[in-house]
């Protein structure tokens, strides 16, 4: 499975993940530096504690990070820890579901979600999404692209899943790990 990182095209993401993002990270990081001060003072529990505040915050980042990308030939959906790219020819349907989350459902022979689709988290729904109507809006411009790059060449094929990368959240589950492992040797 492939590991990396989505760049171009328009991003399309909730505007307050674009605040949140950046205090979510300040937050947890700055919980765990209390914490890692305590277990540079010799307390196990500190350094245990910045783990698993470490952890969670990765977490909680990533959430924060979920977005689309509308490019030429494809939509690429980012997820916590997935992304699905797919091509705008296998788009079937760009829609909100009966609780108001976006989902793209693609063609039946580029399907593996069992008729359900892929649901965007970056745009699940919310009542505050109900009263400002972000699904809709984002959904109107992704059907514009598709409706554009679905003739283009490359527009085709099947529909690709791999790992995201985002190098805030995967650093701090590496300092999280170091954590645990001093939290074991100071014990």
């Amino acid at each position: 499975m492939r590991y990396g990182r989505v760049a171009g095209g328009r991003v399309l993401r909730r505007r307050s993940f674009s605040v949140l993002s950046p205090g979510v990270a300040a937050l947890f990081v700055g919980g765990a530096a209390v914490g890692i001060a305590d277990g540079l003072n010799g307390r196990q529990d500190g350094l245990v504690a910045a783990a698993l505040l470490l952890t969670l915050g990765s977490l909680c980042y990533r959430v924060t990070r979920s977005r689309v990308h509308a490019g030429q030939t494809s939509l690429t959906i980012i997820n916590p820890l997935f992304a699905y790219e797919v091509p705008y020819a296998s788009v079937q349907r760009i829609g909100a579901s009966g609780s108001g989350s976006l989902i793209v459902l693609p063609k039946e022979s580029a399907a593996d979600t069992e008729g359900e689709g892929y649901l965007v988290v970056g745009f699940a729904g919310s009542l505050l999404d109900r009263f400002f109507g972000t699904t809709e809006k984002v959904t109107a411009e992704l059907k514009k692209h598709r409706n554009k790059g679905r003739k283009l060449p490359g527009a085709d094929g099947p529909v690709r899943r791999f790992l995201v990368a985002d190098t805030v959240a995967d650093g701090m589950l590496a300092v999280a790990a170091g954590c645990a492992v001093a939290a074991l040797i100071v014990s």
